[in-house]
Parts: C-alpha cells; sequence; structure tokens
C-alpha cells in the first residue's frame, strides 16, 4: 500500500516544470530564501527521499517540516501539480518530532468522551473569569494567546435545528475548534441557515476530521478517523454538508470519498437573499489559504457577502490572501517562523484601519487574534459566522 501511495506521488511530482512560479505565493520562502524553502526545492527534496536517493536526514525533514501547507502553490500552480500528496508521501517515511506527535494525539483525547467532559467542566469554571484567551508557553518556545475553553463546549452534539420552511437537510460538521473554543460561532452557522430555509443535524459522535494527522503524515491515524466519522455520519439523513472550517471542508472534498456536497457556510448564505444591517463599522477580511486551496471557494463569495451588510464599510487588505502563520502545528513546531508570517499578515490588517479584521477559520481566528492582541493593534477578530448572524436582518 505504502509503495502505491509513493509510485503515484512521484507520477504527481513529476508534472512539475521547475517554473518557480511557487516561490511568489509561498508564506516561507521570504523568510527561508534557499531552494528547501519553498515549493519546487521541496518536492525535488521529497521526490530524493522517496526515491532513497538521499539519506533521511533530519536537516532534509526539515525543509518538509518548514512548510506551513497552505498549499497556495497548488492554488497557482499551471500544471496543476498536487503538491499536498507528495509531500505527505515523503512526511510518512519520517519519525514525527515528540511535540508534534504530542498535538496530534491531544486532538484524539480531545474528541474522546473524557476530554470532551474535561473541556466542558474547564470551560464552566473558566466562564467566572472575564478575559477571553490565555497566555500558553510551549515547550518549542512558542507562545501564543490560546483561547479558553468554553462552557457550551460539545454542546450542539446529537441536536437537529430545524428550520421554519424547510428546503433541505444539512450535516454540520462543526470541527474540533468550534466544539471546544467556538461554540457560539458553531450556533451563528445554524443560525443564518435555519434563516435560509436549511435545518442542521450535528452528529452525536464526530472526531477531529483528520486533515491535522495527514498532512503530518500520520495516514494511519487518518483513515482510522475517517471511518469513524463516515461511520457516524451515515446513521443520518441529509443533502449536503456543511463545514466553518475550510480545513475540515477540504480534507472531506478531497480524501473522504463522500458523494455528497460540501459547502462553506458562507457558499449558502452567498446564494440567498438574507439581508444584513451593519453598525457603522470599517471591516477587512483575511481570505483563509484552505477555503481557495482545498475548497476552491471564490474569494467574490466572501466579499459579495460583507458587501451586503448595509452601513458597515469594507476595506481590502493588500495581502488578504497570504497566509496567517498559523497552519495548525506548524505555529508550535516552527514558532519564529510562525511569528514572521504572522506579523505581516498583522501589518497588512492594521494598514487598513479597520474596526473588526473578519475571516471564516477558525484556526485563523485564533491566530489573528494572538496576532492583533500581541502587537497591540486594538482590533477585532471575528468569524464571518459570528458577524453575519449578528447583524442579521430578522
Amino acid at each position: 500500500m505504502f509503495k502505491r501511495h509513493v509510485e503515484i506521488s512521484l507520477d504527481l511530482a513529476d508534472k512539475c516544470v521547475k517554473c518557480a512560479l511557487c516561490k511568489s505565493v509561498c508564506p516561507t520562502y521570504p523568510h527561508i530564501e534557499e531552494e528547501g524553502g519553498f515549493a519546487r526545492g521541496r518536492l525535488v527534496l521529497a521526490q530524493m527521499l522517496l526515491n532513497g536517493e538521499i539519506p533521511e536526514t533530519k536537516e532534509a525533514y526539515k525543509h518538509l517540516d518548514q512548510c506551513a501547507m497552505c498549499r497556495r502553490c497548488e492554488w497557482i500552480c499551471p500544471n496543476g501539480v498536487e503538491y499536498k500528496e507528495v509531500i505527505v508521501s515523503a512526511r510518512e517515511k519520517q519519525n514525527r518530532s515528540l511535540i508534534k506527535e504530542a498535538g496530534l494525539k491531544a486532538l484524539d483525547v480531545l474528541q474522546s468522551d473524557a476530554g470532551r467532559k474535561t473541556v466542558k467542566l474547564l470551560g464552566k469554571v473558566m466562564d467566572k473569569f472575564s478575559f477571553k484567551e490565555i497566555k500558553v508557553f510551549f515547550p518549542t518556545g512558542a507562545v501564543k494567546f490560546m483561547p479558553k475553553p468554553d462552557g457550551k463546549a460539545f454542546s450542539l452534539r446529537g441536536k437537529t435545528f430545524k428550520a421554519e420552511q424547510e428546503r433541505g437537510r444539512l450535516l454540520f460538521f462543526t470541527g474540533c475548534m468550534i466544539d471546544a473554543f467556538y461554540s457560539k460561532t458553531g450556533e451563528s452557522v445554524i443560525k443564518l441557515m435555519n434563516k435560509a430555509g436549511w435545518t442542521v443535524i450535528v452528529p452525536e459522535d464526530i472526531k477531529c476530521c483528520g486533515a491535522p494527522h495527514y498532512y503530518s503524515g500520520n495516514t494511519p491515524a487518518f483513515q482510522r478517523l475517517k471511518e469513524h466519522n463516515l461511520k457516524e455520519m451515515e446513521k443520518y439523513e441529509f443533502d449536503a454538508i456543511v463545514v466553518a472550517c475550510p480545513t475540515c471542508g477540504g480534507a472531506m472534498q478531497e480524501d473522504y470519498g463522500i458523494d455528497k456536497k460540501v459547502y462553506d457556510f458562507s457558499e449558502i448564505v452567498f446564494e440567498t437573499s438574507l439581508s444584513f444591517k451593519g453598525k457603522g463599522e470599517k471591516v477587512t477580511f483575511h481570505v483563509p489559504c484552505h477555503s481557495y486551496s482545498a475548497m476552491k471557494v471564490s474569494e467574490k463569495v466572501f466579499y459579495g457577502i460583507i458587501q451586503r451588510v448595509e452601513s458597515d464599510q469594507l476595506i481590502k487588505g493588500e495581502k488578504d490572501k497570504s497566509c496567517c502563520g498559523f497552519a495548525g502545528l506548524f505555529s508550535i513546531t516552527n514558532p519564529e517562523l510562525s511569528k514572521r508570517i504572522q506579523r505581516e499578515k498583522i501589518e497588512d490588517v492594521k494598514k487598513t484601519g479597520a474596526d473588526l479584521v473578519l475571516t471564516s477559520c477558525p484556526g485563523c481566528v485564533l491566530n489573528l487574534k494572538d496576532g492583533v492582541k500581541t502587537h497591540k493593534t486594538n482590533q477585532e477578530v471575528m468569524h464571518l459566522a459570528d458577524y453575519l448572524a449578528g447583524r442579521l436582518e430578522e
């Protein structure tokens, strides 16, 4: 099975014509500035590792580990090189660090019965305090303002939220971040979908989508999570799947083999006639990498919706589609590189003079909140679903 995966991946890598267009969009190259610092060089390195042409050293895998897997290279590639699959194959052979393994294991524990109960209990305790983020120090040297556990964590699980005039049924794959830290965002998605005429079903026992595991090269863990989730989803009758995390959506759309359409919630809102009343604020939008590189959602969807919010002013950033530097475990295992990428993003959103910084990915919400707090821009960061639900005209 591994040999077959390698054969397929090497065939995909051969499609690269070495044009280096990927260099222009790679978030890590400006901070590394060597061939192994962007997709073209990493593809060559992966091919050599998979062919056994070079030894599997820490230095060789260091270049692969420095990739944020934003997949912006795929988005701009004129030859359709499937970079993700090649890098995943190379990372399968790698001995993952204890930090990375601990991070992946934490996602498994989070979605266990004991983990869910613990997070909910911690959330109820922390709800008594006014602060929203906790400054966390990681063994790698990373320091981040992380969201505190939510007292309403996992509260949407196993429920059906009916629309008054039902046009169809959506299965809402909430994802780990919304489950544990941003339950309000989950409620906002449901409110918007119900208003658009969709009944929303939240499965009882979905686990992590497995994308972090897959991107890290832990394909057995991804396969286990995928099989569990597909089995859980089979218990419900629905017309399509909706997500508010493009990484989850990309995994299901590309790697789950699902015959149902997977929608980013914004795509559904965009196709409705829902109206919104703003508060006279200036807003800017950060386009999550996986929304366009994995889910293929056009930025016109996000900007089209925001422009419908009466009274608010949209200000587009010059680097609105640049990576925010989060990329899950990347920001923990590559703290300095992540911070440099984050700084560029925060400088760009600061230039807009916006009151609100919006995005449609909970991971980006986390990292942007950390960024505006660290760099003291006095801007509020909000998930697009929360912004729209709070301004929805009844």
